[in-house]
This record gives C-alpha cells, sequence and structure tokens, in this order.
C-alpha cells in the first residue's frame, strides 16, 4: 500500500515538476502587426456630411493616425481606426476566453485619451450584416505625451448602457463572448477638442493571456492518481474487513 502511494506521489511530482519547469505558458493574440487575413481600415465623417479629417499610413511595423474632428458643435463628428480580425466570409473570429490584458506600444500627440472598443459576435443579438449588432466592450485608455506602453486588463472592458438603448436590446443578455472577437476599434477620447489634430502611431497592439492547456493536463493528471488512490484505499479496507 505504502509503495502504491509513493509512486503516486513520485508520478504527481513529476507531473507539476514539467509544468513549472515550462519556460512559456502565455500566449500572445497580436492584433497589429497585422496577421493572417486581419485588415485595417479608417473612417470618418465625411459620408454623413461632416467634415473631420484623418490622415493614416499602415506599415508592416508601424500605423500612423491623424484625426482632426470637425470643428461645427452643431454636428456629431467621428473618426477612428477598425482593425477586422475576421477571416472573411468564414467568420473565424478570434478567441480570447483567455485573454487578461490588452497591450499598447504607442506614441501619442495632441490627446490625452482615446477610446478602445472591442467588438464581439453574440449569437443572440448579432446580425452579421450590420456591424452595430455585435457586442461591444469598451474601455477609456487615458494616454501622456510621446511614447508609451499602456496594458488594460481585459476585465476593465465594459458594455456600456447606451449600446442596449441604442439596439433595443434586452439588457439581461449580457454575456460578454469574448471567445468570439471579430474587431478592435480605436476612436477620440469623449472630452477630444473639436478643431484640434491628434495623431497616434501605433508600434504594436497585443492580448496577452495565460493557457490553461496544461493546467488543464495537469489537474486530469493529479485527479487521475487521486481517484487511484482512494481506490486502492477503498480496496484495502475492504480486504482488511472481511478479515
Amino acid at each position: 500500500m505504502r509503495k502504491t502511494y509513493a509512486i503516486l506521489a513520485v508520478i504527481a511530482a513529476v507531473v507539476l515538476g514539467v509544468y513549472f519547469a515550462t519556460p512559456d505558458r502565455n500566449f500572445v493574440e497580436p492584433v497589429f502587426p497585422l496577421v493572417e487575413t486581419a485588415s485595417v481600415v479608417p473612417y470618418d465623417d465625411k459620408s454623413d456630411g461632416g467634415s473631420s479629417n484623418v490622415e493614416f499610413a499602415a506599415k508592416d511595423s508601424s500605423l500612423s493616425f491623424s484625426c482632426e474632428l470637425g470643428a461645427d458643435t452643431a454636428r456629431s463628428a467621428w473618426c477612428g481606426l477598425v482593425f477586422d480580425l475576421s477571416q472573411g466570409d468564414k467568420r473565424s473570429y478570434r478567441n480570447w476566453t483567455f485573454v487578461d490584458s490588452v497591450v499598447f506600444d504607442v506614441e501619442a500627440h495632441g490627446t490625452k485619451e482615446i477610446l478602445v472598443k472591442v467588438w464581439t459576435y453574440d449569437p443572440d443579438v448579432t446580425k452579421l450584416d450590420d456591424p452595430r449588432t455585435f457586442k461591444l466592450l469598451l474601455k477609456e485608455m487615458p494616454l501622456k505625451e510621446g511614447r508609451q506602453h499602456v496594458a488594460i486588463p481585459m476585465e476593465q472592458f465594459y458594455t456600456p448602457d447606451f449600446w442596449y438603448t441604442d439596439g433595443n436590446i434586452d439588457p439581461s443578455k449580457n454575456r460578454r463572448h469574448q471567445e468570439s472577437v471579430a474587431r478592435v476599434e480605436i476612436a477620440p477620447g469623449w472630452n477630444q477638442k473639436r478643431g484640434q489634430k491628434f495623431d497616434l502611431t501605433f508600434s504594436s497592439i497585443t492580448a496577452y493571456g495565460v493557457s490553461n492547456f496544461g493546467f488543464s493536463v495537469v489537474l486530469f493528471v493529479i485527479l487521475g492518481l487521486t481517484i487511484v488512490a482512494i481506490g486502492r484505499k477503498n480496496s484495502c479496507g475492504k480486504k482488511n474487513d472481511g478479515n
């Protein structure tokens, strides 16, 4: 009996040792630089009669975006960038279930805040031909002048009330759906001044997370060893009772 327990303990120790000796248990999901069939496009309000000005240039290792919101406060004004992470007609979205932070390497001038929007596919409300029906996860990201490294914990992203109101969507349908990330959007902050140009240069945008595959294997093995140990104990107990 003791020999069996000793063998099981050695197996458990080896499994844990291999797990903790694994050099990299994290995973990286790039948004920029672009991978596979992902794409990025700028947008502005000119198609709706606005006067915002946008400048955009994308290279392999950097992406620059400038915007000056229209000065006429009687009209709405908007601009931004959209990173499309879906694979065209395949509708194969990115799985961010275990993403714990989104990290930006960015140089900023003329702004103290941008909005980061993560749009996810929600099977209960999303219509594929209407981008606005994708579930919105929003976070305000503070910036300072110059180059900076900013990490946003994924838990800080939230679905704003106006998304439910504008889409006439039941607020009880509040599941985040991080397993189906379709787009990442960058937009001006809530208090961005009209008629003031701001510049952003992104070197990288990356989602980081911890892979649970190795941990799941360890749990499975430990559970199996525990079941074997309990089974051996019960078996020996029955034999002793029989004697």
